[in-house]
């Protein structure tokens, strides 16, 4: 659900511009961070007015939250446990005209203004019981029975730790190993542990030949059927009470092309990892933690064998997800108008 709120009306209004040529989740303005370069949200506040109007001081606000809200029931009684804590904070008094006191003068007013991002906060999070989100709000104030002019302005926030590429560096892959029922060693490998939104990952899986103690030396693998699954695993906090949530992000079939030898085989497969909101990158706050798991489960069997005397082979590899570097391309133009405030109703996540 998308929505904008502006205060407007025909003698004054009053709104946040973010400047930035990125879009985010929920068409948002969007902001990237990255390891040699703090994130940095520059805008201004602009209020204006036809004639002289009852008005105080223009405040604008920024902050960083990271909240949980969930309900159980227990017989008939229903608690809310909610929880959030705010992890960067910033606060500014707007000049603006005063002909008179409680009076705000015709005209426009802009104020202009740069936020540098704290270098451990997390990237955005939207979802029905737990969220993190950066926020400004710039308020008129006015004395009753009048109501206060508000504007809110939300930023989708992409934090990365993938450093600048460099051919010349060459990471430590994410290696899992073992020995399948004590009768297959077998291999998987990420180019790395941190895996970023919208990559396609190469996962690289390796068996070698069966081990003359097993009983199946000399024979070829067969490789049934596979499927490759990322999940993501939620942890909502409120002091002792814990609230957890499992999604499937990823459930890709790689049921052929696989090779058959009785020496060893390797494959490399392509995952194609979501963009946020679908994932969200690996968090640890005190009201919301992500963290992710990708897994590999697999029914193997010998050439000799029936379809149904194979057995399941499952590898699990845990992964940290972080945000993209920033696109290297030039933004679109023109894009359309972006998003005051988005709810994130929709993620994807299974519903209480």
């Amino acid at each position: 659900m998308f929505s904008r709120i502006i205060s407007r009306d025909s003698e004054k209004s009053l709104k946040i511009v973010i400047l930035t040529p990125y879009r985010g989740p929920g068409n948002l303005p969007a902001i990237f961070a990255t390891p040699e370069e703090p994130g940095k949200i520059n805008g201004y506040v602009e209020f204006e007015s036809t004639e002289d109007i009852k008005g105080g001081d223009l405040d604008l606000t920024f902050r960083v939250k990271s909240e949980a809200r969930w309900v159980r029931q227990y017989g008939q009684t229903t608690v809310v446990y909610h929880s959030k804590q705010v992890l960067q904070r910033q606060a500014w008094k707007i000049p603006i005209a005063h002909p008179q006191p409680g009076v705000v003068g015709a005209g426009k007013t802009r104020y202009d203004f740069e936020v540098i991002l704290d270098p451990e906060t997390p990237s955005s999070i939207a979802g029905r019981r737990g969220w993190l989100n950066y926020r400004f709000a710039a308020t008129l104030h006015r004395r009753f029975p009048r109501r206060n002019m508000v504007f809110k302005q939300d930023v989708w926030a992409l934090r990365t730790c993938l450093p600048v590429p460099n051919p010349e560096y060459v990471p430590d892959p994410h290696v899992h190993m073992g020995v399948w029922e004590s009768h297959l060693p077998f291999k998987c490998s990420l180019p790395n542990e941190n895996i970023y939104l919208g990559q396609r990952l190469p996962l690289t899986v390796q068996f070698d030949s069966f081990l003359p103690t097993s009983g199946h030396f000399g024979q070829e693998m067969v490789v049934v059927n596979a499927v490759v699954k990322l999940k993501q695993y939620t942890r909502l906090w409120h002091r002792w009470n814990v609230k957890t949530e499992t999604k499937e992000v990823v459930a890709q079939a790689v049921n052929d092309g696989w090779p058959r030898a009785a020496n060893g085989i390797q494959r490399t497969i392509f995952v194609d990892i979501p963009h946020a909101p679908r994932l969200s990158c690996t968090t640890f706050t005190r009201p919301v933690q992500k963290t992710h798991v990708l897994k590999l489960i697999m029914r193997v069997k010998t050439v000799s064998m029936a379809d149904k005397e194979a057995r399941e082979l499952r590898v699990e590899m845990e992964v940290n997800v972080t945000g993209p570097r920033p696109p290297t391309d030039p933004p679109l133009e023109d894009l359309p108008p972006y998003s005051a405030v988005w709810d994130g109703a929709y993620d994807g996540e299974n519903s209480d």
